[in-house]
């Protein structure tokens, strides 16, 4: 979402953790007006609302992410049944550019040599002769399936999850629509906490606007800074598997133990 938005987790200085940290980033929301204590809901119930807003909604997502001069960039769209996203990665002069799809209980991805190598993990020599290719496996892959978790619409409202204690920030408008912004919290792989903005509509449908993972913070340094912008809420989408593509099992077979068998995606 999540992604997905950047992964919950923080990204590692090495492009080659920077997937894993996808999918997730936060969002920021503004405060609600005030209306009376007695009336206004208290910040965990409008996240909470926002959650059961977002049901099996289809949404488009543009995110980016940044820590220790790595640059993450995502955009996409999820499915019922299939969703897609395209990432690069940028370090300097290293560029990483990689294509991810669910079909079913089927994941692709399709990348250059420099993000097969790095992201995926293949040897420069399967980078090379892969580069360019749809890789396929199976979702049910535990080691696998983050490449291409959070792209259904029933995996979104996990994209969002975030603890509390949960407070309210400073009503805004994002994107010409105006706001309430709800404070919360997610752990990062090293055990800490990242402060996080989630930004909800502030009228209609309490559906998500943007996400903010560390607000405040530059993204230069040890601490990421992630923004995921929502759009398109209720959105369609299809996604077909490409034509031909080759098992992705067959070139790292270290990733098959934690797979099952095959499950809907």
């Amino acid at each position: 979402m999540r992604p997905i938005r950047p992964r919950r987790t923080a990204p590692a200085a090495a492009p080659a953790a920077a997937l894993a940290t996808l999918a997730g980033l936060a969002v920021l929301v503004a405060g609600p007006a005030a209306v009376g204590a007695a009336t206004t809901p208290s910040a965990q119930s409008e996240y909470q609302a926002a959650l059961k807003a977002v049901g099996t909604e289809g949404v488009h997502f543009s995110s980016v992410a940044s820590q220790s001069g790595v640059t993450i960039r995502v955009d996409g769209d999820t499915g019922a049944s299939s969703g897609a996203q395209t990432l690069t990665v940028k370090k300097g002069s290293l560029t990483e550019r990689v294509s991810a799809l669910v079909a079913g209980s089927t994941g692709y991805v399709k990348g250059n040599a420099t993000a097969l190598h790095n992201v995926i993990g293949l040897t420069n020599s399967q980078s090379s002769k892969y580069a360019g290719t749809w890789l396929s496996f199976p979702t049910s892959n535990g080691a696998l399936g983050e490449l291409v978790s959070g792209l259904l619409n029933s995996q979104v409202s996990n994209e969002l999850e975030m603890n509390g204690p949960y407070t309210y920030g400073t009503a805004t408008t994002v994107h010409g629509q105006k706001a309430v912004a709800v404070h919360g919290f997610v752990n990062t792989s090293g055990g800490s906490k990242a402060p996080v903005l989630l930004y909800i509509a502030s009228s209609g449908t309490p559906l998500p606007l943007q996400e903010v993972t560390n607000p405040g913070s530059a993204g230069g340094t040890t601490a990421i800074h992630g923004t995921v912008t929502f759009s398109k809420w209720g959105e369609k989408t299809s996604v077909s598997a490409p034509t031909s593509s080759f098992s992705l099992l067959k070139l790292v077979p270290s990733a098959t133990s934690g797979a099952t068998s095959t499950t809907a995606g």
